[in-house]
């Protein structure tokens, strides 16, 4: 048997659900201390709540009183898992004040749970919503005191556009004489004295590459050499 069967709901702590039944919207929060405990709220201009709870012997009748740690764990997993997907009814629902009703944990289950509810007086509904509330401020101090954790993440999210930082492959050196001259781009792991020949070059547009002239009357195949001359041969005629 376990020595603390509320150490084992602690999966039920602080849920809350929202529940839609006919015209009717309901809050349902779930919270575990010495007991565990169900709070119905009715939206709506009147504020009314109700409230239900299970001790120790409650559950321990359910599960049996020789439960180990392992089982009731088990049992209060299944519960926070429907709790969470929302399979949650308002029973004997009736608008009539101090009306006994319930919340149903399974209603299409083959074995559904009740927590019977009842109303809490006009300054108790007070004071629980303001406990609520209260809750909820002391969670926003953490966010910069915004009410909603997704706004207080998107507002600050970085708008600073990506610089991407030049390769070596892709830098070019231009001309400190005019920004007209088009870049000269560097090759990968250039030497020192090939970019200081690059920059003399790009500097003053008169360096040209030399080029040898052609001599007068050169050899096609060689422009440096001459191109041998031939001369005609002659042939005697036979009448001579």
């Amino acid at each position: 048997m376990s020595s603390d069967v509320l150490a084992n709901f602690i999966c039920l702590d602080e849920l809350t659900q929202v529940i839609y039944q006919g015209v009717y919207r309901f809050v349902v929060l779930s919270t575990v201390s010495d007991q565990w405990t169900i709070h119905l709220g009715l939206s709506g201009p009147e504020g009314r709540w109700w409230r239900g709870s299970w001790a120790k012997t409650d559950i321990l009748e359910i599960v049996g009183s020789k439960s180990s740690d392992k089982l009731l764990e088990a049992f209060a997993e299944r519960l926070a898992e429907t709790f969470i997907q929302g399979e949650l009814y308002v029973g004997d629902w009736s608008t009539e004040k101090d009306a006994k009703i319930k919340l149903t944990l399974g209603p299409s289950s083959k074995k559904p749970l009740h927590i019977s509810l009842a109303e809490l007086t006009s300054s108790e509904a007070a004071s629980h919503a303001t406990d609520i509330l209260l809750d909820i401020a002391l969670q926003a101090q953490s966010r910069k005191c915004r009410l909603h954790p997704d706004h207080f993440a998107s507002t600050y999210v970085s708008s600073q556009p990506s610089i991407d930082k030049p390769t070596l492959a892709t830098t070019t050196i231009r001309t400190a004489a005019s920004t007209s001259q088009p870049a000269v781009p560097l090759p990968q792991h250039a030497s020192p004295v090939y970019v200081k020949e690059q920059r003399a070059s790009s500097a003053d547009p008169k360096i040209k590459s030399a080029v040898p002239k052609q001599l007068k009357g050169a050899s096609l195949a060689n422009p440096n050499k001459k191109a041998r001359k031939y001369q005609a041969i002659e042939f005697e005629s036979d009448e001579e």
